[in-house]
């Protein structure tokens, strides 16, 4: 019975210490049953927005809808006024970067900080500067 028990505590531990250190997104949880891809179908709200760690006023609502085709809606509105642009959306293939293809065909990478259900934060960094977007989920 004691070395049933000691295998047991063994492989709790060892599992315990294989989960924790399998984190993909820097801010990330550690465990999910939805896939990359699942968790960030969602429609977007930017709540902040940085560039090189300083925060930029955000003067428009912006809302991001991503769909399970891989369809890409950006609506942008100030006050009454509202224009939308339309595109494509996918993961790389190591689900650790976000495509965004606009309907001019321009193509912007996103290093995924942190994806949870609710929760997406992406960085893009540039030779001068580094932007952090920070969204939640509706």
């Amino acid at each position: 019975m004691k070395i049933l028990f000691k295998l047991l505590v063994v492989a709790i531990l060892g599992s315990t210490l294989l989960v924790t250190s399998c984190n993909k997104y820097e801010e990330g949880s550690n465990f999910s049953l939805l896939t990359a891809h699942a968790r960030m179908v969602n429609t977007w709200t930017i709540e902040s927005y940085t560039i090189n760690n300083v925060s930029q006023p955000l003067n428009t609502t912006n809302v991001y809808k991503l769909d399970k085709e891989g369809k890409a809606t950006l609506t942008v509105s100030l006050g009454v006024l509202q224009v939308s642009d339309y595109g494509t959306w996918a993961l790389s293939s190591d689900k650790k970067q976000l495509i965004l293809i606009d309907s001019a065909g321009t193509i912007s990478n996103y290093e995924i900080v942190q994806l949870k259900n609710k929760d997406l934060k992406v960085r893009k960094t540039a030779a001068n500067y580094v932007e952090v977007w920070t969204l939640t989920g509706i």
